[in-house]
């Protein structure tokens, strides 16, 4: 039975409280005093916009995601902060509707819409509680661009992402891998398939807008610095990894912050579960793509990985939707301690230390091997609690 549409409003008013209380709580990050963050640079574009600097002084990647910035621009109250922020809640709520939007069409139960939004609303590197402390941002459309692709996909609405596809790369770069993927998989999908599900010359004009859009903006709105591109960036975090093997491992605790026990019981039930299915394929291919953006894309491990949410979370659901309402509390209960509820981020500028002790990716070595032994205890737990219960669905 499909969700009434009234839990919708029900949803948007608790964004919006939640929205309101951490933007009166939680102190923003004091850019001028931690100049390491992006929003530093977002800030040179929105002044730009507005007309406060001459000259686009932006490095890469950050100069060619104008979108937001842009946006916030228009408003132009005076407060660049306030300004963000107005953008930064249409975002949210935009997303909230079209994320209640996709779970409807799958069918979802209440209970994983619940647990869904909570997970998204109130953890610390959410789509509130983090823009609440790092207001200065870009990533909130992520959420909303991220979403839609998943119901054009479903819906076989694919010519949405004649505009979507665009749109989304002036917001940032990473949507244009996402494209390409999907337009891959669609050829792939499609031979092996012979059902024709992807109309492959339409993916390819949305990659080729993309690279319009792309290019256009880097004409337009060059970095500071010369030569830098995503590759160079993949292959300089890859090379990384490989000098610091020790970065697996805070890669993998990175997930467990940012998704809990939860993402490797479904992990689990992938495997387990061998069949070919359409949505499953995709919530899978864009959700390894998202933890492999984690390790390969950027420093920051648990954001980068938390905004692949509606693909990550989604294809959790997906995988356990046969999980009864008992484990799903106790998987509820022991992922609660990584919300961190009863703090709010402190502020690097003051409190580097403390902190980057939120992120497996800055802690030190006993920080972040605590956490793992955390993940594996509370894992193990919630897979036997799950494994002693009846499945309410069958296949």
């Amino acid at each position: 039975m499909r969700i009434r549409l009234f839990w919708l409003a029900i949803f948007l008013s608790i964004t919006v409280a939640a929205f309101l209380f951490y933007k009166n709580t939680q102190a923003p990050i004091t850019y001028g005093l931690a100049p390491a963050f992006d929003g530093n640079d977002y800030t040179h574009i929105y002044h730009y916009f507005v007309g406060l600097e001459e000259n686009y002084q932006v490095p890469f990647p950050f100069n060619g995601r104008i979108l937001v910035p842009w946006l916030a621009a228009q408003i132009d109250s005076g407060n660049m902060i306030q300004d963000f922020q107005w953008v930064n809640l249409f975002f949210t709520l935009a997303s909230i509707i079209a994320l209640f939007v996709l779970w409807r069409q799958m069918g979802f139960e209440l209970k994983w819409f619940m647990a869904g939004f909570f997970w998204l609303l109130f953890h610390w590197t959410g789509i509130i509680r983090l823009n609440a402390f790092d207001p200065v941002t870009v990533d909130l459309p992520v959420y909303l661009f991220q979403a839609l692709l998943l119901l054009i996909i479903l819906k076989r609405k694919f010519v949405w992402l004649l505009i979507l596809a665009p749109m989304a790369t002036a917001q940032k770069e990473s949507f244009l891998a996402l494209v390409i993927i999907l337009t891959v998989y669609g050829i792939w999908h499609n031979r092996k398939t012979e059902e024709g599900y992807y109309p492959i010359p339409l993916l390819i004009s949305a990659v080729a807008l993309s690279l319009i859009t792309k290019f256009f903006i880097a004409h337009y709105f060059s970095p500071i610095e010369e030569g830098k591109g995503a590759i160079i960036t993949l292959l300089y975090h890859a090379k990384e990894t490989i000098l610091h093997p020790f970065e697996i491992v805070r890669w993998l605790v990175a997930m467990f912050v940012a998704f809990g026990p939860a993402l490797f019981l479904a992990g689990r039930k992938y495997v387990l579960a061998n069949r070919y299915d359409n949505t499953r394929n995709v919530l899978l291919i864009f959700t390894l793509t998202y933890l492999a953006f984690g390790i390969l894309a950027g420093g920051d491990m648990t954001r980068i990985i938390y905004l692949g949410f509606p693909f990550i979370a989604t294809w959790i659901m997906y995988e356990l939707r046969e999980m009864r309402t008992k484990p799903l509390f106790i998987l509820g209960l022991l992922s609660l301690p990584l919300m961190m509820l009863h703090h709010h981020l402190p502020d690097p500028a003051f409190q580097m230390e403390l902190w980057k002790s939120w992120y497996p990716e800055f802690a030190n070595t006993n920080i972040v091997l605590m956490y793992l032994a955390y993940g594996g205890i509370a894992t193990l737990i919630a897979y036997r609690v799950n494994q002693a219960a009846p499945t309410e669905l069958k296949n």
